[in-house]
């Protein structure tokens, strides 16, 4: 098992889209704060640790002590996207699968872009070349949003992205209104029980694993309280300055989980977070504390447990 993308390709694209105002505002009104994190690569190595140790059945990783959840707490102030506020589920359509009908939001795109209903994100790249061109603004932020969720939110395990995914992004307006924190939780757990049950890549937002806390000793801690979202601790600057540890990360987590107790967990983490306020955080709050479906955008279902921890 192995992570199959990192941070890196989002952020270098990102990195250019964000010098013209009107390709950056419909994604920062979609994902706001979190547009402003600045990671590089993921450690692949600690993302392994943990997913080895993620039973399906319960969606929990399993310690030698107690089991683990990400909660949509965890989420909510780990990536300041929020679960359950909107109403409106992600909405995709089959028939943006349909060449003439994907014309209408990626205009110029072929059958020869394609692969079985899913655009090839080398053909993607295309639109997200930074030109004088202020016609095409709105296509660049529907070709960037397809790009991330490919790379970030909703990772396969090649180089392509359902065509079908266009529905979330046909009218740039209301994409804010839809609830993507919901749908990416369930895409993470979705592509971890895949990874443990088949033994191939982890899909899904599997980078958020690296940043939940366990075994992870380069980061300085008061930071990790402080900032949000709370991505922002793991930016290099904040890193603390280590005898090559980071190499070594695999190891290091491996042990650090296996010798876990439940007095060493630190079980509310948040607490003492200023952000608890939010209304948003509230609703994250609450709704960790309930059994709950969450829909994958392939159609399936996952289910959050509540917190069992």
């Amino acid at each position: 098992m192995r992570p199959y993308d990192t941070f890196t390709a989002f952020i270098k694209v990102w990195n250019e889209i964000y010098k013209i105002l009107t390709r950056r505002d419909p994604v920062v009104k979609i994902f706001g704060r979190f547009m402003d994190i600045k990671l590089g690569n993921s450690d692949n190595q600690l993302i392994q640790a943990l997913t080895e140790r993620w039973l399906p059945t319960t969606h929990t990783f399993i310690f030698p002590c107690a089991e683990i959840v990400i909660t949509p707490l965890d989420f909510t102030m780990l990536t300041s996207l929020p679960i359950g506020k909107y109403p409106t589920q992600l909405s995709y359509d089959d028939r943006q699968s349909v060449i003439s009908e994907a014309m209408k939001l990626l205009p110029r795109i072929t059958s020869n872009n394609t692969k079985s209903g899913n655009v090839i994100i080398a053909y993607l790249k295309k639109y997200l070349t930074v030109t004088d061109d202020r016609s095409n603004d709105s296509t660049v932020a529907r070709a960037f949003i397809l790009f991330m969720m490919r790379h970030l939110w909703f990772q396969t395990a090649n180089n392509t992205i359902p065509l079908r995914y266009l529905e979330a992004m046909a009218d740039l307006g209301e994409a804010p209104s839809y609830d993507w924190g919901f749908s990416i939780l369930a895409s993470l757990y979705y592509g971890l029980d895949t990874a443990v049950t088949t033994g191939g890549v982890i899909t899904g937002f599997s980078q958020l694993l690296e940043y939940c806390g366990v075994g992870h000793p380069i980061v300085n801690n008061a930071l990790k309280m402080t900032l949000h979202p709370r991505l922002k601790a793991w930016e290099k600057g904040n890193w603390k300055k280590t005898n090559n540890q980071v190499g070594s990360l695999f190891t290091i987590a491996s042990y650090l989980i296996d010798h876990q107790t439940i007095e060493s967990i630190n079980w509310r983490p948040w607490d003492i977070s200023v952000d608890l306020e939010l209304d948003y955080v509230h609703i994250a709050i609450t709704l960790s504390r309930m059994r709950m479906p969450l829909k994958v955008l392939n159609g399936n279902f996952e289910y959050y447990l509540g917190d069992r921890c």
